[in-house]
């Protein structure tokens, strides 16, 4: 069921009910007002039969007498009057006029309506010696009809009421859907990707509160696809750079040095060659060459992580860093329950250090930088906890780096939370947490 049907019978079942509970408060409080409107004209006009005939009580009454009696009546409303004759019928003698145009309530509210109403005999002995017998009833229709007048201009005063209200809803709806319709578009527009074109304001403050967060999560989504762009095509440098140092590394050192020993091989077979000095050349340039592949495996990935474990690796590598820069201190905070973790965190946390201190060397101008490196939360949500900070010259910067932004998007692809702090004068600090996956069996 769409909105606006829910809302629209949500008001049509709302309207039914209070034109119920209307209707029934209606028919009760006319019924009220009918009963007291006839017992107050009844009981005026029994009060003024009685005091015509006890003015005349002493004397018999002429038929003259007795006429203007009942005359003296005939205004009060609400009445029927008949007599009993002397035959012993009863006959119509005054009933109120009736307004011809008059409109006749349907018999259901006048059923609803009126209930028991009094009524009085009166015995009129003439001056002739007949006599009659004077019935006085209560006669409440046109009570009832002025009743059902007001209850039909009730009614189509609260339906009038109620329809200007369902219209004015409508329009404010109508005019809310536009603009829910826009925001959807809108969404839309992010889902594709097309983060450029941004919502207007709008008059209602709910949505355009949705609207400006819609527009954050665009120029959001925007600098996080750009981010995610260059980083990637940062990435894809970096290989062709790796390999292209690779493709040098193995032609300028494995090359000759292979070539070197071919020929050395070659010579050793020559009569009077000093075999020793040629076997020793050889060793020499066997021992480079293991140096070298030791070192290139070292840059693709620290064979130590997995055999010795994060703890030895992160100090060969601050160790590493102090004997190339002797005049940056590097402390080293380390928690050896974090042995323990997965090869996969374990490679994260490695590069995350590794490319901080990297770039203190390469922009902090520094003397001093810690790295903590921790487990917290043992019990509930555990997690490795990294704080790098540095002394040196810091300052906002206007954009991160890609050294920077590789170290978010790792922290992040693992579920964790990455923060870097930068102020002038103060060095750096970043602050990583990431839940902690343990080591399997036979990782």
């Amino acid at each position: 069921m769409s909105l606006r049907a829910l809302i629209n019978s949500r008001i049509l079942i709302s309207v039914i009910f209070i034109l119920l509970v209307g209707g029934v408060l209606t028919i009760w409080q006319a019924k009220q007002a009918v009963e007291k409107e006839v017992s107050s004209s009844f009981n005026l006009a029994l009060q003024m039969i009685d005091l015509g005939f006890s003015r005349l009580s002493r004397t018999p009454l002429t038929e003259y007498e007795w006429l203007r009696q009942i005359s003296a009546i005939q205004k009060t409303r609400h009445l029927h009057i008949s007599v009993v004759n002397e035959e012993g019928e009863e006959v119509e003698w005054f009933v109120n006029d009736k307004n011809p145009d008059e409109e006749i309530p349907p018999q259901w509210f006048i059923k609803s309506v009126e209930t028991t109403y009094p009524e009085a005999n009166y015995d009129i002995r003439l001056a002739d010696g007949r006599s009659k017998q004077l019935i006085v009833r209560a006669d409440p229709i046109d009570e009832i009809s002025e009743a059902w007048g007001e209850s039909l201009a009730y009614f189509w005063s609260v339906v009038t009421m109620i329809g200007v209200i369902f219209l004015a809803i409508n329009m404010v709806f109508n005019s809310m859907l536009r603009t829910v319709r826009s925001i959807v578009v809108g969404l839309r527009r992010v889902e594709s990707g097309q983060y450029g074109r941004k919502l207007p304001p709008y008059d209602i403050r709910e949505f355009d509160a949705i609207a400006s967060e819609i527009n954050h999560l665009s120029d959001a989504l925007k600098v996080a696809k750009e981010n995610n762009q260059a980083l990637a095509r940062h990435t894809m440098q970096i290989q062709e750079s790796e390999r292209r140092n690779l493709s040098r590394e193995l032609h300028d050192e494995m090359g000759q040095s292979l070539t070197a020993i071919k020929a050395m091989s070659t010579a050793i077979r020559q009569p009077g060659t000093d075999v020793t000095k040629i076997s020793d050349s050889i060793a020499e340039i066997c021992n480079h060459l293991a140096g070298v592949v030791r070192s290139m495996m070292k840059t693709l990935h620290p064979l130590s992580l997995a055999d010795l474990g994060l703890g030895a690796t992160l100090t060969d590598l601050v160790n590493e860093w102090r004997r190339r820069h002797p005049e940056l201190m590097i402390k080293l905070n380390y928690d050896e329950r974090l042995d323990q973790v997965s090869h996969e965190l374990a490679i994260h946390v490695y590069r995350i250090a590794q490319e901080c201190i990297t770039n203190v060397v390469r922009h902090a101008n520094a003397s001093t930088v810690t790295l903590t490196i921790r487990q917290e939360g043992e019990h509930t949500s555990p997690r490795v906890v990294m704080r790098i900070r540095d002394n040196g010259q810091g300052g906002k910067p206007s954009g991160y780096g890609f050294g920077v932004l590789a170290m978010q998007e790792r922290v992040e692809n693992m579920g964790g939370r990455f923060r870097f702090e930068s102020e002038a004068g103060k060095g750096v600090s970043i602050n990583v947490w990431m839940p902690i996956i343990e080591k399997i069996e036979n990782e």
